[in-house]
């Protein structure tokens, strides 16, 4: 794996494409400075939506996206677990004591995605992908509305998050995942994930995942959960592709960089990923290629 992995937001490779960026000579450039491109399911997912849209010409750009991506796919850029993969990944790493965490795919899940990839740039959008993007939806919305409802039945716990400064938020965050509030957030992750793990286990093994340093992904979860709640305790509104753009962050906890055109992300992004994963805000002021390989000069 190359040692530099810069994950796009899905904003950045809407930019590539409309800038005409070559596939294989920005993948050639990078590769010189031992850097790649990374992609996602997240991504796949996102751009897939514009099939679904209903903007004049949306299928004639969605099949165009999909041909674009697909020649990266072909150059076989690394593609990133979903999160819960990742998640575990490193369960697996703690238990067995593997020295590595597998966050990326392998051949057979490539050999999928390549799949996919290749019917949607023909413009087939079939069930199987369909059923995905109404799933990813689904989670968006009952992630903004659970959460929510969750804030309003306890008034103790809202009162308290508000309470917390955004100046004082990183060093809270910092504190709180290593309280019993963050293993209980973190073993709620786990049950769902297993469902026949008993709470006991599930408690264990979190508490031991917030505690040891190869934990990127564990601790970011608890960190993205927090920090929803201390945004909905404060602004009363939870904005709509927060729950994308969170997954999205964290999609990119084994990456080198986080590069996303969205100001927005520069206030939260760095307090979710660890110090390994750095955010990077695409300004609009140098061609979106350019401004990629100046990232890891």
């Amino acid at each position: 794996m190359n040692s530099k992995l810069i994950y796009l937001d899905t904003n950045i490779w809407n930019r590539l494409i409309d800038h005409g960026v070559s596939p294989p000579r920005l993948t050639e450039d990078l590769a010189s400075k031992d850097a790649n491109l990374a992609l996602s399911g997240q991504t796949v997912y996102e751009l897939s939506r514009t099939f679904l849209s209903l903007v004049p010409n949306a299928l004639v750009r969605a099949r165009d996206l999909f041909r674009y991506l697909k020649q990266f796919v072909d150059l076989e850029i690394p593609c990133c677990h979903d999160n819960m993969e990742q998640l575990h990944g490193e369960v697996s790493a703690l238990n067995t004591g593997a020295s590595e965490v597998i966050a990326f795919y392998g051949p057979k899940e490539y050999a999928l995605l390549r799949s996919e990839v290749e019917k949607l740039s023909q413009g087939i959008c079939d069930t199987r992908a369909e059923q995905f993007i109404a799933g990813r939806k689904q989670f968006s919305e009952s992630t903004r509305s659970g959460q929510k409802n969750h804030l309003q039945s306890k008034q103790h716990v809202r009162d308290q998050l508000k309470a917390i400064s955004e100046d004082r938020l990183r060093a809270w965050l910092a504190k709180e995942i290593l309280t019993d509030s963050g293993t209980a957030i973190l073993a709620s992750h786990l049950l769902r994930m297993y469902t026949s793990l008993p709470e006991k286990t599930a408690i264990l093994n979190a508490a031991a995942l917030l505690r040891v340093p190869p934990s990127r992904v564990a601790k970011g979860i608890v960190r993205a959960d927090l920090y929803f709640n201390w945004r909905c305790a404060n602004r009363d509104s939870i904005p709509k592709d927060l729950a994308d753009d969170l997954y999205h962050v964290l999609n990119s906890s084994y990456c080198a960089i986080y590069a996303t055109a969205e100001p927005r992300q520069a206030k939260y992004a760095s307090l979710i990923l660890s110090e390994q994963t750095r955010v990077a805000i695409y300004d609009e002021q140098a061609p979106v290629d350019a401004w990629l390989r100046e990232l890891v000069q």
